[in-house]
């Protein structure tokens, strides 16, 4: 079932909470779990990735079970069809891994919120000339982390950054002050392991970890 929520109202909660947790997991009830997890840690944001097995079916489930108060998206979309189903399946933001342009257009067409994903000054500068709400800099860690996205959002003030790939919760003040918007992150927060293993509670404590180090790292900016 579509989204009634408009993509303004999705982009601005995405900003307001800071974090896209980056679900990879190896069934629908452990996402539906993590998610779980992740809300009562304060955090309802998720991507649920293509990767999972049943993954559109995953995402359908999550928008039944948790409803409004979670804001919800399918990740890792590389084609346009897959990008339709998510969205009809209830996803609210799409994300993309690498530069798909035709993902964007579609996203815009169905007036859905994208976050599209790029490295390079020349990929940053494309996707958003597309439609992106933001530009996902993936891997941004392999290109040195904060440190590049200072320099490619210096001379791009106006494109929202969302550094994802690496992310940690001790590296998550310098990318604030490098210029994201949000950020995404993964293992760190979403940790496969102890998902697997049932360590749901290890999850939010995690989520409120992040949830605080995020209220202090926007404290610090305006400081």
């Amino acid at each position: 079932m579509e989204s009634t929520m408009d993509k303004q109202a999705v982009f601005k909660s995405l900003r307001e909470v800071g974090i896209v947790p980056v679900i990879r997991s190896s069934s629908s009830k452990k996402v539906l779990q993590i998610v779980e997890a992740l809300m009562k840690g304060g955090i309802p944001v998720a991507e649920v990735t293509m990767t999972v097995p049943g993954a559109i079916k995953t995402i359908e489930e999550c928008a039944n079970e948790f409803g409004t108060p979670l804001t919800l998206g399918a990740g890792t979309v590389t084609d346009k069809a897959t990008c339709i189903r998510a969205i009809e399946a209830g996803s609210q933001f799409i994300v993309t891994p690498t530069v798909r342009l035709d993902v964007v257009k579609t996203c815009k067409e169905k007036d859905t919120c994208v976050v599209g994903g790029a490295l390079t000054p020349s990929e940053i500068l494309a996707v958003w000339e597309a439609g992106a709400d933001a530009v996902k800099v993936f891997p941004v860690k392999a290109m040195g982390g904060a440190a590049y996205l200072r320099m490619v959002s210096e001379p791009m003030p106006s494109i929202p950054l969302v550094p994802t790939g690496g992310v940690t919760l001790e590296t998550l003040q310098e990318y604030f002050q490098a210029g994201a918007v949000f950020v995404g992150a993964g293992g760190d927060l979403v940790n496969k392991k102890r998902a697997e293993a049932g360590d749901f509670a290890w999850i939010v404590e995690r989520s409120r970890q992040y949830v605080e180090a995020i209220r202090n790292a926007r404290a610090a900016l305006h400081s």
